[in-house]
């Protein structure tokens, strides 16, 4: 990247030889550390699984197949036929939106010291050393959510401009289809993209002239063609192998009706976090003879399956709401239920039909029907401890980035053969490098730099603090545009997981789904030094022309 000096030359911009310096060093840095293996086979290792099926082909349909969203698995798949080792593949798309978000956010400082300092706290972040060798969808998610803030910069930086504006809008629409087949929860994102559409239709003036409107209306549209085709053509794969027309089947129309038709009966019994509790499904037990069937595999000891487990969030006397759902499709698994999606799909509908039925009847009290969904109902009694976790949650948000973790995860030989080894191209033995004395040397090295890392930071979150406090009476309008998108993309996010913390399960420190929202503190920090910078510019200009004669 280049600009125009004072004399009218063009330099290269430090900037980029920073940013080279960045990731070469963090490459370097990591290239010793393996994938951190996991048992987890409903998480971190069904990832790996799913992704080694799209490789085999020819899977047969069961109760995880299609468990999760296809964008994690495809990422995988794709660092496999590129020949990069998935750990080396995750930290390189980590940096490269890194950089991409870096210079989109050059664009609008001009300042070359604030973006290195931004790549910094992007690159070097200490979490960044455990967390890109998870086998997790959120790995990708944070820099996605980067990427995405990126070219949400871009857009709104060429909101005039019509061609640019039209490859960014196209830009951000496929970015955003990456997004929202990695995670389901994708629409935390719209708002704030929401806002950023709206800035460019006032500032383009697209309702006072129909060339302006068109313009707009194109742009909008490449947003949105990008999901709509990838999301389709995904579900249309799994339409052609399964019969299945959607990208997943966690949210399956007859999942979510018989879910939703167990959350209806005995709402006054329903604790916080516990949707279904064990006297409710005795209720159901008794008036539903498919639901009946379920009962061996449900109610089981404290100690088995995911009872133990939802004893491990905190919730031992029941099931706690996130893991209720799972410990459900696995009891229908056990009865035989998955062997086709129609199948599956046949037996959830004929639960709905007879709890729903039943509370027809009035054989069972139920609150009234409501559209299948599987949010909790917003009550006044946990508005409270939704705030306070909100709260908690925002705190947290500030340390999230500071924990450093440098184990290898489960160092299992047969373990990592058995899963890992191909569809990562990592040797299974790949650990056992570590105990190398130029490793060990790195390994200490990463663990200063964390350290300087994590003394710096607070200082510099003070300093930005200080700096939007201090610029609040004169804000940049620009600037302050820029802070309301951030802010908004923090806070619906803060909000939409402390929901799910006081209402479904807890999310404890909260660190895997907040660590998306690092990029926009990060930016925030920034952004809030160059606010201080131009306050006490204009300052100074303002105290030298009163002191001139």
């Amino acid at each position: 990247m280049a600009w125009e000096t004072t004399k009218g030359k063009t330099y290269v911009a430090p900037t980029v030889w920073g940013a080279i310096a960045l990731v070469l060093f963090k490459l370097w840095a990591i290239a010793h550390l393996p994938i951190h293996a996991s048992l987890a086979y409903h998480d971190n290792l069904r990832y790996i699984i799913r992704a080694t099926q799209l490789l085999q082909g020819d899977v047969p349909y069961d109760g995880l197949v299609l468990a999760r969203q296809p964008g994690y698995p495809l990422f995988i798949l794709a660092s496999y036929h590129l020949g990069i080792p998935l750990r080396f593949s995750q930290e390189l798309f980590y940096l490269g939106a890194g950089v991409f978000l870096g210079f989109s956010l050059q664009r609008w400082l001009r300042a070359p010291a604030l973006t290195l300092l931004f790549l910094t706290l992007y690159s070097l972040a200490p979490f960044s050393y455990h967390w890109n060798r998870q086998t997790l969808q959120e790995v990708i998610y944070l820099p996605l959510t980067a990427a995405l803030l990126g070219a949400a910069l871009n857009l709104l930086k060429d909101c005039h401009h019509r061609r640019r504006f039209l490859l960014h809008s196209l830009i951000l629409g496929l970015l955003l289809a990456l997004f929202w087949n990695t995670r389901p929860e994708g629409v935390w994102i719209l708002p704030s993209l929401s806002l950023c559409y709206l800035y460019s239709a006032r500032e383009q003036g697209c309702f006072r002239s129909r060339t302006h409107l068109t313009h707009f209306v194109a742009g909008t549209l490449l947003s949105l063609a990008p999901i709509i085709f990838i999301t389709s053509a995904l579900a249309w794969s799994n339409y052609l192998n399964y019969g299945l027309f959607n990208t997943y089947d966690l949210k399956t129309p007859g999942l979510t009706a018989a879910y939703s038709s167990l959350q209806r009966v005995s709402p006054e019994r329903q604790p916080p976090q516990i949707p279904v509790p064990e006297a409710t499904r005795r209720e159901i037990y008794a008036i539903s003879p498919s639901f009946r069937r379920l009962k061996p595999a449900l109610e089981i000891a404290e100690d088995e399956g995911w009872r133990a487990a939802s004893c491990d969030l905190g919730v031992c006397d029941d099931y706690v709401g996130g893991i209720f759902y799972w410990a459900l499709r696995d009891a229908v698994e056990a009865q035989g239920f998955y062997q086709s999606v129609a199948e599956t799909e046949g037996f959830y509908r004929q639960i709905a039909q007879e709890v729903n039925g039943a509370c027809e009847q009035g054989w069972l009290n139920c609150q009234p029907r409501r559209r299948a969904s599987f949010i909790p109902r917003i009550s006044g009694d946990l508005i409270g401890p939704w705030l306070m976790s909100s709260l908690h949650l925002g705190r947290q948000l500030t340390h999230s980035s500071l924990v450093l973790r440098l184990d290898s995860g489960l160092e299992d030989l047969e373990l990592r053969e058995r899963y890992y080894r191909q569809i990562t191209r990592e040797p299974a033995d790949f650990f056992q490098a570590r105990s190398n004395p130029l490793n060990q040397a790195k390994d200490r090295l990463i663990q200063e730099l964390s350290h300087l890392y994590q003394l710096l930071f607070p200082i510099c979150l003070g300093l930005s603090l200080l700096g939007w406090l201090w610029s609040f009476s004169h804000p940049s309008p620009k600037l302050l545009i820029l802070a309301v998108i951030l802010l908004l993309c923090i806070l619906v996010r803060l909000l939409l997981v402390a929901y799910i913390d006081v209402s479904s399960w807890p999310v404890g420190a909260g660190d895997r789904y907040l660590r998306p929202l690092l990029p926009a503190l990060w930016l925030l920090m920034v952004i809030g030094l160059q606010a201080a910078y131009q306050e006490w510019q204009q300052r100074y200009v303002s105290a030298s022309r009163k002191l001139s004669p």
